[in-house]
């Protein structure tokens, strides 16, 4: 159950049920889903493939030091035996090392490195058919090291481990069947041994993998809990600087922005703006049409704001019932008028009816511009008072126009009465 698949699901944990994961898991009765069990098997394929370079090395080296026991073990037939351990299989090794995560397919990988396993083990019986030397009985006993390292230390998935350990335990005793010097009891103790050993390292290699599924399985849910976590937060922070009705910023985020951008407007020597809005008649609208319909005008006229006041900085906010604010850094008072206007336009182009008003047969509003450059011990406040004391002068003109006003000059933009 070391498996291996899937391509990358966007290299995230896919979500799952828990409950569904701990039935399938601790149950037994399955995998997990199939979604999680396909990103469990990448993210171990991608450990073992990591590994493996090291752990090929390693086979090839721990192979082709039993080279130097062959010139001892059976001297008539050591030649051929080097010729099997660096003709065949350490080239199998080798290439099974380097070149078997080229092959896309799991199914087809782990067969590769299942027969480089088994192709190890029978040339074992293979170097002992060479020789006639009594020594040689001894080779069969090196196919059990092999499948150790295999379900252990390659750590093979649990079906390939169990079908390399049954093709492995066979050969070994087909081998030992054909050892005729060797005591019918001796070779039964050697074969129990191997198989003895054999199962150890299936109960080690099943183990391991229930153990990386219970890991997987704790990452998997501290991961939900921190994206969990993060989205509270995420939610928490929009809650307190967001209006809930309109969704631009409130109250607390305009104040908090704006004492941000005083200072920075001070320490750069730019100007900052502040436009001031006020829906015209507002009043009259909530009490002919209802406050849901009020609501839905606020929404509109927010979106409409926030659509024209399209920069990073700048900062769309309700400042109250049905008054917005807009806070323009880096902007010059011509620049935020002119602004001001599309925004005004803007508003009438809704064509939101307003029986009621005592401007126009849509819904307007009257906005103040001001614009200062911060120095000395000028507070924000300060500029929150010049844009609306524009704001009540366009109002005191009557309403549906922008007023500037900046360092105690007045500039009135006025704009008919649209039908």
């Amino acid at each position: 159950m070391n498996t291996h698949s899937m391509e990358n699901i966007t290299d995230e944990t896919p979500a799952a049920p828990q409950a569904e994961r701990e039935q399938s898991f601790w149950g037994r009765r399955r995998k997990f889903p199939e979604q999680v069990e396909a990103a469990y098997q990448l993210e171990m394929d991608r450990m073992r493939e990591r590994r493996l370079r090291r752990t090929g090395i390693a086979a090839v080296l721990l192979y082709s030091a039993f080279a130097v026991s062959d010139r001892v073990m059976i001297p008539d037939a050591y030649e051929k035996a080097w010729a099997v351990r660096f003709l065949v299989v350490v080239p199998l090794l080798l290439l099974c090392t380097f070149f078997v995560y080229r092959i896309r397919h799991p199914a087809w990988r782990e067969a590769a490195l299942a027969g480089a396993i088994v192709a190890s083990g029978v040339s074992l019986p293979w170097i002992a058919g060479f020789s006639s030397h009594p020594n040689a009985a001894h080779y069969q006993t090196g196919l059990t090291l092999i499948v150790l390292f295999g379900n252990i230390v390659v750590s093979l998935r649990f079906r390939s481990a169990l079908a390399t350990s049954v093709v492995m335990t066979i050969i070994y005793g087909c081998a030992l069947a054909g050892i005729q010097s060797m005591p019918p009891e001796v070779r039964f103790n050697n074969w129990l041994f191997c198989f003895a050993a054999v199962t150890i390292s299936l109960i080690a290699n099943f183990r391991m993998d229930q153990d990386q599924r219970r890991a997987y399985f704790a990452r998997m849910r501290e991961q939900e809990r921190n994206e969990e976590l993060s989205h509270a937060v995420e939610l928490l922070g929009r809650l307190s600087s967001e209006d809930a009705l309109t969704q631009v910023a409130n109250r607390r985020e305009f104040d908090r922005r704006l004492e941000i951008e005083w200072g920075r407007a001070r320490r750069d020597g730019t100007s900052l703006s502040l436009v001031m809005v006020d829906v015209d008649c507002f009043k009259n609208f909530n009490d002919h049409y209802g406050h849901q319909a009020g609501d839905a005008c606020l929404q509109q006229i927010a979106r409409c704001l926030r659509g024209i006041a399209q920069r990073p900085a700048d900062l769309v906010a309700r400042f109250g019932g049905e008054e917005f604010v807009v806070l323009l850094p880096a902007t010059a008072e011509e620049d935020a008028a002119a602004l001001a206007e599309r925004m005004r336009a803007a508003l009438i182009d809704l064509q939101i009816p307003h029986a009621t008003s005592r401007v126009a047969p849509g819904v307007t509003a009257s906005f103040g511009v001001a614009a200062m450059h911060p120095s000395g011990s000028t507070q924000p406040s300060t500029l929150v008072a010049a844009a609306d004391a524009a704001l009540y002068e366009a109002k005191e003109k009557g309403r549906n126009r922008v007023a500037v006003r900046q360092q105690g000059a007045e500039l009135m933009m006025a704009a008919g009465v649209v039908h």
